[in-house]
């Protein structure tokens, strides 16, 4: 149950890692178009920020729920919100991103997964 929580909480970090890594080989491929390679620096951008986002409110849960023990239940917002905007940016990964960006490579609205 542990490991399934730690898992939650590091799974945007994977995702974003893995998604450099696969960006970066196709952006190595020599079939790859300027257009394409342009477009493969605005995923690493999009990923690299995603992951400063997703650490800011990480970060503000964690010490949200350091605070509840020293301040009382008033920073309880603050792990309400925290969880709640990390829960936003977990599904826009897998529900939006992941479904989207060969389609957005490709400006080929065919390849959009469902």
């Amino acid at each position: 149950m542990i490991k399934k929580v730690i898992n939650w909480f590091i799974e945007p970090y994977k995702i974003a890692v893995s998604e450099l890594s696969y960006l970066g080989n196709i952006k190595k491929n020599s079939s790859t178009t300027t257009r394409e390679r342009s477009k493969i620096y605005q995923l690493q951008l999009f990923n690299i920020l995603t992951c400063l986002i997703y650490s800011v409110f990480f970060g503000t849960f964690l010490i949200a729920v350091v605070m509840v023990f020293i301040v009382d239940m008033y920073s309880l917002i603050g792990i309400v919100i925290g969880f709640f905007m990390m829960s936003i940016i977990h599904l826009m990964q897998k529900k939006r991103y992941l479904r989207r960006r060969d389609a957005f490579l490709k400006d080929d609205p065919t390849l959009i997964k469902h």
